[in-house]
């Protein structure tokens, strides 16, 4: 069984082996031990007689914050930020008044307050929203054992006392719960000496099942679960309503997955219905601690006492008089987060709650991921320092110089003396005084700005209704905000086949029975490699007529029975397999045992979709392989019809046969098989067994079936080559006496808690051994919808895609074609070896035939690709292999993976990502994907039919590939220039305002006397020039989005890094130095006279000044963002309008009501020389910005200038 689910949890298994192994190393020493109806002995109970071992509490928190640790958490994180601790020793400065001059500090620290306060604002919101998740949770009701003695836990007694609640809340809050107290245990040997002497005598007949809340189960409580309820902690299986003690699970909520699984119940408890058998049961569980792993546990319960036979139906466990060992494995637990579903009711016992459960332990977040340019941003960041750090020095010792200067106008204005001692003390004052005028030149509000900008790029890319996929009802769902500009320069994507660019819909197509191949029709693989061919017969089309084949195969499929259940949308099509049938041969009896194979080795449930036609059947299976497997047996007559208990029914050509089910060894990735031990109802034990053929063909009997191995092995060859999975068929007859012999050794294996897994593998290996090979089978998992068109339309754009796949290279090959990875006018370049020396050498040749000095002209002029299989990836990405591995990767159009595990996949995307310092974006479904999507700079999850794992995991999640396009080429573009182009306006916009001030000093002695009054210094970056920055960062286009899908080449522009370099930061400071100059100097010149009004007021001062230069700068700087809009529109206009206007109308309103702007309204309002200032100001300050733009789009157009003239005329001729 070729598992999807099973192989994308080999990650989670890797991940997660060290950490098993330390454990299970230490198991003794941290074993966990529960107890029902038995006293714990003294030695484990303190001197109040409670028990010494405490356990977490059931409630969990997310949330970060509590009402107590809010503020002062909330601000230590803050203030971990350079700038906010660079803004702060800011404002303590200012509260020196050498140096904060008649600033109040109240003003002085409203900038920082205000950012402050608006981040923990956000931060506050978040966290009240996981807080309201985790009460709702915490308070969600379950159903426990009431009155009756929990010997586990402190206060024992199951009553759910509102003291006992508080208690159990404070303690968990203070922290006391999580002490772990594991000195002076009894020993495993002394405590099952003292059990049949200690048994707790229970109240029988006081227990009963009553309501409760999460947060109040226990360790050591007993639960009953309901059918569609949700599990509330970690609980071993104790009943369950079904007869067979089975039990179906959903646990979407914890893997992702959404087919429903199957749990059993302990054997011996299965008799447990009522509270007064909760009570009769003796026994306790000894269990390995907590951690992570989904897919392992390990765990013994011993019971005594007359009623451990009670509920036994097998016969895998030990026992030994009055005392019997049952293994606990995963297949018995419950975890929290999963719902119990098409079970009427399961009983269970607590053995993990809170955050020890499984579900909190994989709740860690996923590495934490910051934009390209958000970390180049911080050289723009430190240059401004360092302009602010020589803007002080030099007004520092021009301060000391003119401090020194005779007759000086300070003679005159300072007459009281200088607040400084010398030249030295001069320049001292006059430094720390100029890092607070300057302040502005690092912006304050830039981070929050590009926080805010970056969320409302986040919400157009949720919103698009184009990549939302209403089948699933998922739209694409950014789960990192702050990459989004990374989308916009991808250069590689490294993407998973199955599920990602295929469906995970498997279809049978084929098979291989007894030698012969069945199966006809085209698969996408097969016109895929059409495609490859130059001549004109290889792309015809398949000749076959599916639609007569399959009417002549339903005929001959009607002459021998008629199959009741077969679906309407039959996918295997051949009439040569029912005739062959039909003879009653050899061939026949091959294809019957064939069938008969896949209609019994499996885990599926049978489902009855519509109650009023009980033909219809469907089958749900923990992978899709296994479905598509029994649901063609079930088309082909060979129905699987239900299991109950240990007996498996199936109908073979209208006729019911009942099997008994002895055991399955289930398929894991290491194994890459499974297997099941029936009783023959003919009498006899038969193991049928499915797996990949290489294991497979090691366990074939020796010296059998020669003629028929090779005939089976070509066959599969051919469905690989068609793109197919591939999986072989066997089986074996085993004797009773050997059977009960293996039997007891897989038994041994399964109740061991120590290597419970290696000695079980060692067990399965014992009886899989001398199979009978039966055939093979080829499964298709079809393109996604729009994949070829996708990956065409990436490749245009300039962006590398490599697919990352488990497949073998041929399949892999033709893959590649169908999709349009691969194209017929490639060099496909096949790197297959054997060792590390052969790698090297292959890896040589490669460069030296098609790149190196003496490599045809041809070679090197064409498109090549590489196709490296997982073996030769082991020795290719060796320290020492490493280099030739990218060398040769980089210069490939395409490259093709095969056969790679998931820890190859992370590493083939780190060997990029830091080698060539590339944007790397990671694509994948599942699980096993989860590491290469985490170490890409962008991981994007595929919410598949089958699981969410990587969706869970990634940046980014939606539920098509074909979706990529216009996720990177439309949205990632947009956010990509947007953002590039706000950081340099801002940086701009700042560096103007600031060396106007600058210029002032220079009249004002460096004395760092403020030209601008305080209010336009706070108003600045959070009113006047705000918006304009915003805007375009948030809603700014060059192009509409089906401009940016026709053209993707505009997409190299982000590639290349073409809209954020250091030499444009340099020149927007030059610019604003110039534009800086001329808002100063005209004000400046045209108020050097000044001028009387009738009243008696003058316009030259200090504040006039400083504001006629302050109104030029708001001016200026938002028409100069303006400028470097490129979607003009109504709301633009406005956005503009509003921030110029505020600044003036802010005049008014405050020369209304401070006495220091006594009627300034009146004054400069009504000058001529106030907005002859402006008007010039603005003139001259953009019109050398203009002209270089209009010079550089008319003779040196980039793509995207030019695709704007075309799109401007194609308008033009329109109208």
């Amino acid at each position: 069984m070729t598992s999807r689910k099973d192989d994308s949890n080999q990650d989670s298994e890797d991940a997660a082996s060290l950490t098993d192994a330390k454990r299970i190393s230490t198991l003794q020493e941290e074993k966990r031990r529960i107890l029902v109806n038995i006293p714990l002995p003294h030695t484990e109970l303190d001197q109040h007689g409670e028990p010494k071992k405490s356990y977490v509490t059931n409630k969990i928190r997310t949330s970060k914050y509590t009402l107590l640790t809010f503020i002062p958490k909330n601000l230590f994180e803050q203030f971990r930020k350079v700038a906010n601790m660079y803004f702060l020793f800011l404002v303590v400065l200012q509260a020196f008044p050498l140096i904060g001059g008649d600033v109040s500090l109240f003003v002085g620290a409203s900038p920082l307050l205000t950012i402050i306060a608006i981040t923990a604002f956000k931060d506050a919101f978040e966290d009240w929203k996981r807080h309201t998740q985790d009460r709702s949770l915490n308070k969600s009701k379950t159903v426990i054992l009431a009155n009756w003695k929990n010997v586990n836990v402190p206060g024992g007694e199951t009553h759910n006392k509102p003291l006992e609640r508080m208690w159990s809340s404070v303690s968990s809050y203070l922290g006391s719960n999580n002490n772990k107290t594991t000195d002076n245990i009894t020993s495993d040997s002394s405590f099952d000496s003292l059990v049949s002497q200690q048994v707790l005598q229970p109240k029988v007949g006081t227990a009963q099942w009553a309501e409760s809340r999460w947060q109040d189960v226990r360790v050591g409580d007993i639960i009953q679960l309901k059918n569609n309820d949700q599990v509330p902690a970690d609980i071993i299986i104790l009943s369950t309503s079904e007869p067979d003690g089975l039990c179906y699970v959903e646990t979407k909520e914890l893997d992702g997955e959404t087919n429903l699984k199957i749990r059993h119940c302990i054997p011996s408890t299965g008799s447990i219905i009522t509270e007064s058998d909760c009570e009769r049961f003796t026994f306790y569980v000894q269990s390995e601690p907590p951690h992570p792993n989904l897919y392992s546990y390990t765990g013994v319960m011993h019971l005594f006492g007359k009623d451990i036979n009670a509920g036994d139906q097998q016969a895998d466990e030990t026992t030994e008089g009055d005392r019997k060992i049952e293994p606990v494995s995963i297949n018995n637990v419950l975890l929290r987060g999963c719902v119990v579903r098409n079970t009427e009711w399961v009983i269970g016992l607590v053995m993990f709650t809170g955050a020890d459960t499984k579900i909190m332990l994989n709740a860690g977040d996923t590495p934490s991921k910051r934009s390209r340019i958000e970390i180049e941003t911080n050289f723009h960041v430190t240059m401004n320092f360092i302009i602010l750090f020589l803007l002080c020095f030099g007004s520092a010792i021009a301060g000391a110089i003119f401090y020194i200067q005779p007759d000086s106008s300070a003679d005159v204005f300072e007459y009281s003396g200088n607040d400084a001692g010398g030249a030295f003390e001069n320049g001292f004052l006059v430094f720390w005084t100029s890092l607070i005028l300057f302040q502005n030149i690092v912006p304050i509000s830039l981070y929050i700005t590009i926080e805010m900008v970056k969320t409302v790029q986040a919400y157009f890319i949720y919103s698009d209704i184009d990549i939302y996929y209403p089948k699933l009802d998922y739209p694409c769902t950014p789960k990192t905000w702050n990459i989004s500009d990374d989308l916009g320069q991808i250069e590689y994507i490294f993407s998973d086949k199955t599920g990602t660019l295929t469906q995970n819909v498997m279809e049978f197509k084929k098979c291989t029975i007894n030698g012969v191949s069945y199966g006809l029709g085209e698969t996408d693989a097969v016109r895929g490699a059409k495609l490859a061919e130059s001549s004109s017969a290889a792309v015809e089309e398949d000749e076959i007529d599916l639609v007569a084949e399959k009417e002549l195969m339903l005929q001959e499929m009607s002459k021998i029975f008629e199959n009741k259940y077969i679906s309407p949308n039959v996918t295997f099509i051949d009439s040569k397999l029912f005739q062959d049938l039909r003879a009653e041969g050899v061939q026949a009896k091959a294809i019957q045992d064939f069938f008969s194979a896949l209609a019994l080795c499996h885990t599926v449930l049978v489902e009855h979709p519509d109650e009023s036609n009980p033909s219809r059947i469907d089958y749900k299976a923990q992978s899709p392989d296994e479905a598509a497997l029994v649901g063609c047996a079930r088309d082909m007559g060979f129905v699987f019809l239900e299991r109950f208990q240990d007996t498996l029914t199936i109908e073979l050509f209208g006729e019911r046969r009942q099997f008994t089910l002895l055991n399955v060894l289930e398929f894991n990735s290491t194994r890459k098989r499974m297997s099941v031990i029936i009783r023959h109802p003919d009498g006899g034990i038969v193991l049928l067994c499915k797996g990949a053929d290489s294991v497979i063909y090691e366990r074939l009997e020796n010296g059998k079936q020669a003629e028929l191995r090779e005939n089976t092995l070509r066959d599969l060859g051919v469905f690989a080559n068609e793109g197919l999975r591939t999986l072989c068929i066997a089986y074996r007859t085993i004797p009773d006496d050997e059977y009960e012999v293996w039997a007891q050794k897989y038994a041994e294996a399964a109740s061991s808690i120590t290597d419970r897994e290696e000695k079980i593998e060692q067990a399965c290996e014992m009886i899989e051994q001398s199979l009978i090979l039966l055939g093979g089978t080829a499964i298709e998992d079809r393109l996604q919808e729009g994949v070829p068109e996708c990956i065409k339309t990436l490749s245009t754009a300039g962006i590398k895609i490599w697919v990352l796949t488990g497949d073998k290279i041929e399949t892999a090959i033709n893959i590649g074609f169908a999709c349009n990875l691969l194209q017929k006018d490639m060099t496909l370049i096949v790197v297959t070896a054997s060792d590390k020396q052969d790698t090297a050498r292959q890896l040589n040749e490669a460069l030296d035939k098609f790149f190196g000095p003496d490599a045809k002209p041809s070679d090197q002029d064409s498109k090549h690709a590489l196709v490296i299989d997982g073996e030769t990836l082991k020795y290719a990405l060796d320290q020492s292999l490493k280099s030739l591995l990218l060398d040769l990767g980089k210069r490939c159009n395409s490259v093709v993976c095969c056969r790679v595990s998931p820890l190859q996949k992370a590493q083939v995307v780190a060997l990029v990502k830091e080698g060539l310092n590339a944007m790397t974006l990671s694509i994948g479904d599942g699980a096993n994907d989860v590491s290469m999507i985490q170490e890409a700079n962008v991981g994007v999850g595929i919410v598949g039919e089958e699981g969410r794992q990587a969706s869970m995991a990634a940046d980014y999640a939606f539920a098509q590939f074909r979706f990529l396009d216009k996720l990177l080429l439309v949205h990632g573009r947009w956010s990509y220039f947007r953002i590039a182009e706000m950081i340099s306006c801002f940086f701009y916009k700042n560096i103007v305002w600031t060396i106007a001030m600058f210029w002032y000093q220079v009249w004002a002695g460096f004395t760092a006397q403020y030209l601008y009054d305080y209010t336009y210094i706070l108003l600045y970056n959070l009113v006047f020039t705000a918006f304009p920055v915003m805007f375009l960062g948030a809603f700014d286009q060059d192009v509409n989005v089906k401009t940016s899908l026709k053209y993707p080449q505009l997409y190299k522009r982000g590639i290349f890094q073409q809209d954020f370099t250091k030499s444009k930061f340099w020149l927007y400071v030059l610019d604003a130095v110039y534009q800086s100059a001329i808002c100063f100097f005209i004000p400046w010149g045209l108020l050097l006279n000044g001028s009387s009004h009738a009243n008696g007021l003058q316009n030259n001062g200090l504040s006039d000044l400083g504001t006629m230069v302050a109104g030029s700068v708001v001016a200026t700087t938002n028409f100069y963002v303006g400028l470097n809009i490129m979607n003009w529109s109504w709301i633009t206009f406005v956005v503009i309008g509003f921030s110029i206007m505020s600044f003036y109308v802010w005049v008014e309103f405050y020369s209304l009501w401070y006495i220091g702007f006594f009627r300034m309204d009146l004054i400069l309002y009504t000058e001529i020389e106030f907005w002859l200032a402006v008007v010039l100001s603005v003139i001259l300050s953009i019109l050398p910005r203009y002209s270089v733009k209009y010079i550089h789009k008319t003779y040196w157009p980039s793509d995207t200038d030019i695709i704007r003239e075309k799109l401007h005329h194609d308008i033009g001729r329109r109208a």
